[in-house]
């Protein structure tokens, strides 16, 4: 499980530090990017935005990834392959097709899990690989992360949620590609994502979720 994310302290760490660039200016929504250089060349993306609903609520739909694709235009699916009990699972993601698909769509293998600490929900992802799962035909198998998505209520204690995105992938291009496509369109998945799940707010699968139907170990 701890090979999912480098552990609680060193994303907390990721999501706070200084030495960063703003991608881009605060949209209307109050939506900040960031990135961050690591080593190798690879860029870390920092998404911070609030969203109008608790940590459980967001943590709800955010879980329950074979649906996801619904709601989300940049995955066409999800397949569970793998569930390594409530907090960990295997999965199989196919991207949409983008825009003139210059890039292509990848596919992903990666670990999922989640857990608490006191009040901030952390979700976490990483690329694994399976000997019964290789990359798919018609398809490049693209690397996550580690990635993360940090829940935090507010402390107006009013329902709402500090959201934070720490977005990290290979896609498998080439420099140019890189640099000129797709850091930009990882930028952009961030801010509609954020988009998608503030409308999904007003709607039933997200806001009425309900306690009676969230994990028993997120209740207080």
């Amino acid at each position: 499980k701890c090979s999912v994310i480098s552990g609680p302290n060193e994303v907390e760490r990721l999501s706070q530090e200084n030495d960063i660039i703003r991608n881009l200016p605060e949209t209307e929504n109050g939506d900040v990017i960031y990135s961050k250089v690591l080593s190798g060349d690879r860029k870390v993306f920092r998404l911070e935005t609030v969203l109008d609903a608790t940590p459980e609520e967001i943590h709800h739909i955010l879980w329950k990834v074979e649906e996801m694709h619904q709601w989300n235009p940049s995955i066409k699916n999800i397949k569970v392959l793998k569930q390594a009990g409530p907090e960990t699972m295997v999965t199989h993601e196919v991207s949409a097709e983008t825009a003139g698909n210059l890039i292509g769509q990848r596919d992903f293998l990666s670990v999922r899990h989640f857990s608490r600490q006191e009040s901030c929900i952390y979700l976490g992802g990483a690329a694994t690989h399976l000997e019964t799962f290789p990359p798919q035909k018609g398809f490049v198998r693209a690397e996550d992360g580690p990635t993360c998505i940090i829940i935090e209520p507010l402390a107006d204690d009013t329902g709402r949620s500090h959201f934070t995105w720490l977005l990290n992938m290979d896609v498998k291009v080439d420099f140019f590609l890189k640099k000129n496509c797709c850091e930009k369109d990882f930028s952009f998945t961030q801010l509609q994502t954020a988009d998608v799940l503030k409308e999904l707010q007003n709607m039933d699968p997200y806001k009425s979720a309900g306690l009676e139907n969230l994990d028993a170990r997120f209740l207080k």
